[in-house]
């Protein structure tokens, strides 16, 4: 069996591909938005996950429009394989799995989220500034 990280691997890679193409990216993140509202609409206890998934959603938006710059290209590339990860239906556990299906997209959601907090941590500390001006 493939450890997590093994099997994220490939998703990593596909992030790769992705980021060349910023229309590929902003797909992306349509289509988590997406995702993301049905998932919230069957269970609104997943507040905490969504919150992970849009501060990512946020943190690339940026990155890509060119207003925010100062995380490292690992951590674009994991979080964009983390997107990558959640919307696509056929991953580790398939998403028509009821429950289970999204267990493992939730894992690793907070796995890359636990990896790369640092970079999260002061993106919203400049959002924050953002705000305030």
């Amino acid at each position: 069996m493939m450890s997590k990280k093994e099997n994220f691997k490939k998703y990593q890679n596909k992030a790769t591909e992705v980021l060349k193409d910023n229309k590929r990216v902003q797909n992306l993140l349509g289509s988590t938005r997406e995702k993301l509202t049905e998932v919230l609409e069957n269970n609104d206890r997943l507040k905490d996950f969504s919150d992970k998934i849009y501060v990512m959603i946020r943190m690339v938006k940026a990155q890509i429009s060119g207003e925010y710059r100062e995380f490292p290209w690992r951590t674009l590339a994991m979080m964009v394989g983390a997107l990558i990860y959640f919307v696509t239906p056929l991953d580790l556990i398939p998403d028509v799995i009821p429950i289970l299906g999204l267990t493992d997209d939730i894992s690793i959601v907070y796995w890359i989220y636990k990896s790369v907090q640092e970079d999260i941590e002061r993106f919203e500390e400049w959002e924050q500034t953002i705000e305030l001006s």
